[in-house]
């Protein structure tokens, strides 16, 4: 199995939440994004660059996530008919929110095992109500399909992990000092595994 992180728009945590879920899984990471460096931090042979300028097509594999970002490319339809689930990854403004439905529009017809997340959370009340009108905006479009949404809050610790590449549980080991400073990345990333059916 594989997953597909995407959004059209830029600067949504894609990047951030695929890192993640591969380290998480010991899955390879591959992006589509040139202006990513995320590929170079990871560990030797887990991140590639897929770039439209050197590659036609990009294959499909297994164990694979796929950060696809911020612009549209033709390319990514297969690997989303294939992947298991795809995420799409938003924050709470209303250009976001329309960028969400727009990549929702994308790739529904295409695969229709969606999760969404909303990135870097602030206040509840704020999250929830855009949760709420993410649904109703939904159920008007696609009557019969539940997609769930999910809450990652904002965590200098999980931005910070982009830079080493490393899964916020195992950054955390068992240090209990560690583990209740990381304790909210922690049980978000936990409830993104759920929600990626693992």
């Amino acid at each position: 199995m594989s997953y597909v992180v995407y959004s059209i728009k830029g600067g949504v945590g894609k990047t951030t939440l695929s890192v993640q879920i591969s380290q998480m899984l010991d899955f390879t990471y591959v992006t589509n994004d040139s202006h990513s460096s995320a590929h170079n931090l990871m560990p030797e042979e887990k991140g590639f660059l897929v770039s439209k300028e050197e590659y036609d097509e990009i294959p499909y594999d297994e164990n694979v996530v796929y950060d696809f970002g911020g612009f549209k490319d033709t390319r990514i339809n297969d690997i989303v008919r294939q992947a298991q689930k795809i995420v799409i990854p938003t924050l709470t403004s209303i250009v976001d929110l329309q960028a969400t439905l727009a990549t929702l529009k994308d790739v529904i017809e295409i695969n229709k095992n969606i999760l969404i997340v909303v990135n870097r959370a602030k206040n509840n009340n704020k999250a929830n109500e855009l949760k709420e009108y993410l649904k109703e905006e939904i159920s008007k479009e696609y009557k019969d399909i539940d997609i769930p949404i999910i809450f990652v809050r904002e965590s200098s610790v999980l931005e910070d992990s982009l830079f080493d590449c490393e899964y916020i549980e195992t950054k955390a080991g068992n240090n209990r000092f560690k583990r209740h400073i990381y304790r909210n990345a922690i049980e978000d990333m936990q409830n993104l595994k759920k929600g990626l059916d693992l």
